[in-house]
């Protein structure tokens, strides 16, 4: 990732490119929090052309926002990229930071009722094509029966240290859905889903029994509904294991750090 410093009066502006996780985190932490024991306390950070970041990378945004709050101070976003706003909404941190459209605009907050003009970043090439939905393939497991049917598409709501919670939207407009036959409580399921906060470009494939499901309704169409659907890993490989264990872990740190 390369960080590069440009600065309006009092406010700094830091412009983020490339990827933001775990193996670079060290050492751009290193140069925020010098220039934070320095003095510094409002800034901007530009996420235009950041294409990637991860949970430990988010924990350590969070704990800088907070800390510049404790100092008088305050961090805001400008400029992020449809990754990261699709990430902030994807893990509910949507409301944690104040976001603004344009550089000057997130200096503008600090520097109320000044014309701060334009300032010139000059950057490179954004890829529209980055997202941070979480879909989960899942289909039945146990019989010869099950494992030939496809896969079926829900999306991950809840991601737990034993497992996690995803919701199903049966499709009524083609009569009864086959899907919610075998959505039973006791259930074996395969599943097959991305989680790139936890580990990058990386599917975790395992095996896990359904714990319990819901019906809900979906919106404001009461005849629209949405099965919510708690499963336990059962088959999983230890690595995939400890790295969703972490990235929970993760979340439980923000919550934390936000509450405090």
């Amino acid at each position: 990732m390369k960080l590069e410093k440009h600065r309006y009066e009092d406010v700094v502006i830091l412009k983020f490119t490339g990827e933001f996780d775990t193996f670079n985190l060290p050492a751009f932490s290193e140069r925020i929090d010098r220039m934070i024991n320095a003095g510094d306390e409002h800034f901007v950070f530009d996420l235009r052309l950041l294409k990637f970041i991860n949970s430990a990378a988010l924990g350590y945004l969070i704990k800088t926002s907070k800390r510049l709050e404790q100092k008088g101070g305050a961090m805001v976003l400008a400029r992020p990229s449809k990754f990261i706003k699709k990430t902030l909404t994807t893990l509910g941190l949507d409301d944690v930071f104040k976001m603004f459209e344009s550089v000057e605009a997130g200096v503008q907050h600090f520097r109320t009722g000044e014309d701060v003009g334009e300032i010139r970043l000059e950057g490179g090439e954004y890829d529209e094509a980055l997202t941070g939905s979480v879909p989960i393939l899942f289909r039945p497991s146990g019989s010869d029966d099950a494992d030939a049917l496809p896969n079926q598409v829900g999306r991950i709501v809840t991601l737990y240290e034993d497992g996690l919670l995803f919701r199903y939207e049966p499709d009524h407009d083609k009569g009864d859905d086959p899907v919610e036959s075998f959505l039973k409580i006791g259930q074996l399921l395969k599943l097959k889903f991305r989680q790139p906060f936890a580990v990058k470009e990386y599917y975790f494939e395992m095996s896990g029994q359904i714990q319990e499901v819901n019906e809900m309704s979906s919106g404001d169409d009461e005849d629209t509904s949405v099965d919510a659907v708690r499963v336990r890993y059962e088959s999983i490989k230890d690595e995939d294991r400890s790295h969703l264990e972490q990235f929970v872990r993760d979340q439980e740190s923000w919550k934390s750090e936000l509450g405090s």
